[in-house]
């Protein structure tokens, strides 16, 4: 089972994810009562949602993502979310390990619910923040869709 990190432009997610504004618009994407997105939108890949289906908009530049409706084309789609702490990491061995172990469940489980003949393959997204005054590692595991 193949899997990566996307940890490119981490620091420039970091500054705009403590900007508290939108960087490609307001307010994020539109989304129905269930927080299903609604019409696509370009955002930044730290606001993705469990549930959303993407594609990155520029394959060398990780920071931005097209969010669609999931029944519009895309490549992936976000299967889980979480954060780490440094000890979290290093008791894992390293950053990979860490997400890898926190994304496994809900990378098996999407992998069984898969169309038959399809074999996802499993991403993370990642980037640090601060959270009560501890520096965190964010992430979010993403498998390429099936249904793409």
């Amino acid at each position: 089972m193949a899997s990566t990190i996307r940890t490119s432009a981490a620091l420039a997610l970091v500054a705009v994810s403590l900007s508290g504004c939108s960087l490609l618009g307001l307010g994020g994407p539109a989304r129905d009562a269930d927080g299903r997105v609604t019409e696509p939108a370009d955002i930044r890949s730290t606001e993705l949602t469990v549930g959303d289906c993407f594609s990155f908009i520029d394959g060398s530049n990780m920071a931005q993502a097209t969010v669609v409706p999931c029944d519009d084309d895309h490549t992936y789609i976000v299967i889980g979310q979480g954060s780490l702490e440094k000890a979290d990491v290093d008791a894992a061995g390293g950053l990979q390990n860490a997400v890898s172990a926190a994304c496994a469940d809900s990378f098996e489980a999407f992998v069984a619910s898969a169309a038959e003949g399809t074999k996802p393959t499993q991403e993370f997204v990642v980037s640090t923040a601060e959270e009560d005054g501890v520096e965190v590692t964010r992430y979010s595991c993403v498998a390429t869709d099936a249904a793409a």
